[in-house]
C-alpha cells in the first residue's frame, strides 16, 4: 500500500457533516472571547484563570453547536469534555499553545480515543502485517492559542481538524479548518437524504486544565 494521507481526509469528509465543521470555528471564538472577558479583573493568576475558563466556556459553546445539529446532548459540567460521534469517528475538542503542538495533554480519554486510529495509521505508514479494514477512528477539533497574554489572548490563532496517531504522540493528519472545508467542494456530492448522527457523551477529563 502506498502511503496516502489524503485518504484520511477523504474518510473525514465522508463521515463528518460540513455544517458541523463550519460551526466549530465560530463556537470556539465565542467561548474564548467570553473567557477573556470574565478574567479581565484577575491580576496575579490570569493565565491560569484564562485557561480554566476557556475550557468551561468553549465546552459550552461546543455544546450549543451540537444542540443546533439536533444532537442528543448531555450538557457539559465542570471539568469534563464532550465526546461526539460522526459516522465512524468519535471526536472531541482540544486547546493547544503554539509551543506544544507535538506534546498534547495525554489524558486517559484522549489516549483511548487515539487508540481507535490503529488501523487508520496504515494509510500513512503501511503495516508489516498487511492492510486492515478502517471501521472506526477519532479526531480532534484543535484551537491553537498563542500561549501569551500579550498576543491575541482573546481568540484562537487558528482552528484545526487533527487525527492523532494511536499513541497520541503525533499526528496522522492535521489541517486548518479553512483549508479542510475546501475539500468538501471537491468531494463527490452526497445524496440529499444522507445524514450523519452525532451522539455526544460526557467523559471525565483525566489530566491538567487546558491552556
Amino acid at each position: 500500500m502506498t502511503p496516502n494521507p489524503d485518504a484520511i481526509a477523504a474518510l473525514l469528509i465522508a463521515n463528518v457533516p460540513r455544517d458541523l465543521v463550519m460551526g466549530v470555528e465560530d463556537a470556539f471564538a465565542a467561548g474564548a472571547l467570553q473567557a477573556f472577558g470574565v478574567t479581565k479583573e484577575v491580576s496575579k493568576q490570569r493565565k491560569t484563570a484564562l485557561g480554566h475558563m476557556r475550557h468551561i466556556l468553549m465546552n459550552e459553546r461546543f455544546s450549543d453547536l451540537l444542540e443546533a445539529s439536533n444532537a442528543e446532548l448531555i450538557s457539559p459540567q465542570g471539568n469534563r469534555v464532550i465526546v461526539g460521534l460522526a459516522g465512524m469517528f468519535k471526536f472531541a475538542r482540544l486547546n493547544m499553545n503554539t509551543t506544544n503542538w507535538n506534546r498534547p495533554t495525554r489524558s486517559i480519554i484522549r489516549r483511548e480515543l487515539a487508540e481507535a486510529n490503529e488501523a487508520m495509521s496504515q494509510l500513512v505508514q503501511p503495516s508489516l502485517f498487511g492492510p486492515q479494514d478502517v471501521t472506526s477512528g477519532a479526531f480532534f477539533f484543535v484551537a491553537r492559542f498563542s500561549g501569551s497574554l500579550h498576543h491575541h489572548p482573546e481568540k484562537p490563532l487558528q482552528v484545526y481538524i487533527a487525527v492523532p496517531n494511536p499513541k497520541m504522540d503525533g499526528w496522522l493528519f492535521r489541517e486548518p479548518l479553512s483549508q479542510f472545508l475546501d475539500r468538501y467542494e471537491a468531494a463527490p456530492k452526497q445524496a440529499d437524504n444522507a445524514t450523519v448522527k452525532l451522539k455526544p457523551g460526557i467523559i471525565e477529563l483525566g489530566g491538567q486544565e487546558e491552556t
